[in-house]
């Protein structure tokens, strides 16, 4: 379940994040999310040089069929179960040091999870 502060990415009064199918129950819409993804994981990925303008289209590839907004800066400090995401004024500038240590090699690729702070 995703909660938002000042959120516009969920349907008002709750906290189902707003979708192409306009699913408004949570289960739902993360099983639609859990299907659609796994199959564009099986798809090509973007092209790219492993930076935030490629994780940001690898996101779009994996989401578009979900979310309008997919691969777009997040606008709203939102988190999902107990994990806070990272917020939203600090996105670009967190994500420029994590993608410089993964490019020197101090973090290993494999070790990227949700969000990116």
């Amino acid at each position: 379940m995703y909660d938002a502060v000042a959120d516009d990415y969920c349907y008002a009064g709750t906290t189902v994040l707003q979708n192409k199918l306009d699913l408004r129950d949570a289960g739902e819409l993360a099983d639609f999310e859990a299907e659609v993804s796994d199959t564009r994981s099986d798809e090509e990925a973007p092209g790219g040089n492993l930076d935030f303008t490629h994780f940001k289209a690898i996101h779009h590839h994996l989401f578009q069929d979900v979310y309008h907004w997919a691969g777009e800066i997040r606008t709203v400090r939102m988190s999902k179960d107990s994990s806070m995401f990272c917020y939203p004024e600090n996105i670009d500038s967190e994500a420029k040091k994590l993608f410089a240590k993964l490019k020197a090699g101090q973090i290993p690729p494999g070790s990227i999870s949700r969000g990116v702070c």
